[in-house]
């Protein structure tokens, strides 16, 4: 579909801006007063080119049909109404007249691109990749590197990853300059989860093109997934030398700083977005975290509102001014933010979990309760969310319902180590103190890091001497 566009885009390119804006302006003027004036095979084809560019199918339509009384035998003509076709989404009309078409020229790259195009969108994605294939082999060069691209999307679409890749990586050494394929082939090591491929590749590729920003960009992205922060920011430092207008690389730095808890240098480099573009409430927020998070709750704040001066509907910063709230202890005040962060988007399952916490710190168990209903609903395998209802229950002391609602997590959710450890509070608090140890007893062998976390909730289930022994005697 990419490579069709520019096509059209192309066979218009090859003449002048002022030809073609002279041609439409004869050709409508010709509409308007309602007369009949010549244009040859050509001239039509970059009217219509024109229109379709430009999304004005309706415009198209009319030239085709005015053109067609003249030249009905027009393959091209032809070809551009299967076009028109594909474009008001009449994919089933079009295909017919395509395959017609290809009887007459099986060579005509177009019309294989076009018919790739609809099946395509059709979904049918096999034989997209066979009508592009086809157009391939006739293409001129400038355009075989984006068919490479359209192939592999296609290849994405059926979710095949390592012929994706095969074909980005081929498409890449015909044409490095190609960002689009340097993306989509980050996109696809990431989906089959094998960043070590990625990053060998993106050296490889570097080796060799030195001065490729995305390049950088993309090995600093890989390296950062796997952990390697100092790799990546020096990676992500490499794209800025050679682009030092990239924002995409500075926000990824500083959001690289921030994974290493170096919130000064993020800072920093949040600082250094705001001297190349102008604030977005995206960048205003993460210098609000920073600062949250340097203790300095003041410009924290200041940074928050600054974001919602910029956007009042901007949920992000409703969090941090929610966080604020929390970290000086007014639950009240996180509750309210937390309120029109959620309002503003429903569908946010974090926003409710901040949300549902806070409302139990204000002792409002039913509230929080719906709230954590409402995020299992959606998400029946949350497990913050199942955790946090039983939670809510334990802090009741409700740990006959706590059990029930732990038995039916432990059935829908894959890690439940900390599902285990609140189900031995309640078993314990229920009376069945041997049980309850039994299953403390396996928890700690298996999972003793674990226990931190729930003895922090519950710390005084230290006091009691056989849990304490336990604790201490079990540590590995």
């Amino acid at each position: 579909m990419l490579v069709l566009i520019r096509m059209v885009e192309e066979e218009n390119h090859m003449h002048s801006e002022s030809e073609i804006d002279d041609l439409v302006k004869r050709y409508e003027l010709m509409v308007d007063n309602g007369e009949n004036r010549y244009f040859d095979v050509e001239e039509f084809e970059m009217l219509i080119g024109h229109y379709l560019s430009f999304g004005e199918i309706e415009n198209a339509q009319r030239v085709l049909q005015y053109a067609s009384n003249l030249f009905p035998e027009s393959i091209n003509l032809q070809l551009r109404e299967a076009q028109i076709l594909a474009g008001l989404g009449k994919h089933i009309k079009a295909i017919p007249r395509l395959q017609n078409l290809l009887a007459f020229e099986p060579q005509n790259e177009e019309i294989h691109l076009t018919l790739a195009s609809i099946y395509s969108k059709m979904e049918e994605h096999i034989k997209a990749i066979g009508h592009f294939k086809n157009a391939f082999k006739n293409s001129d060069t400038e355009l075989k590197s984006e068919i490479r691209l359209d192939i592999a999307l296609e290849y994405e679409n059926l979710g095949d990853w390592k012929k994706a890749i095969f074909v980005l990586e081929e498409a890449l050494t015909q044409d490095s300059s190609n960002e689009a394929a340097l993306f989509e082939l980050a996109f696809c090591y990431d989906k089959i989860n094998d960043l070590k491929s990625a990053i060998k590749f993106f050296n490889q590729f570097l080796d060799e093109n030195p001065y490729s920003t995305i390049g950088w960009y993309n090995l600093g992205n890989a390296y950062h997934r796997i952990g390697s922060i100092k790799k990546a920011i020096d990676a992500y430092d490499f794209a800025i030398a050679i682009d030092d207008k990239y924002v995409d690389a500075y926000q990824q730095k500083a959001e690289a700083f921030g994974c290493n808890d170096n919130f000064s240098d993020a800072l920093k480099t949040y600082h250094e977005i705001l001297e190349i573009e102008d604030a977005t409430p995206h960048t205003l927020c993460s210098i609000g975290e920073c600062y949250e998070r340097l203790d300095n709750y003041l410009e924290a704040e200041a940074y928050y509102k600054k974001s919602l001066d910029l956007n009042e509907g901007y949920p992000d910063a409703y969090i941090g001014l929610g966080v604020l709230g929390d970290l000086q202890s007014d639950d009240a005040l996180a509750v309210t933010c937390f309120e029109q962060a959620v309002l503003l988007a429903p569908e946010n399952s974090d926003y409710r979990l901040l949300l549902a916490t806070a409302l139990m710190k204000l002792a409002k168990p039913q509230e929080a309760e719906s709230q954590f209903v409402e995020i299992l609903e959606r998400e029946p395998k949350n497990i913050e969310a199942w955790e946090g209802r039983v939670d809510n229950l334990q802090r009741l002391n409700a740990h006959e319902a706590a059990l029930e609602l732990i038995e039916e997590g432990l059935k829908t959710v894959h890690e439940t180590t900390h599902l285990r450890y609140q189900e031995f509070v309640s078993i314990f608090f229920s009376g069945e103190e041997a049980k309850a140890l039994d299953l403390l007893d396996t928890l700690l062998i298996n999972h003793y890091d674990s226990a931190r976390r729930i003895f922090k909730s519950f710390p005084d289930l230290l006091n009691d001497n056989r849990i304490a022994d336990r604790y201490n005697r079990l540590k590995p």
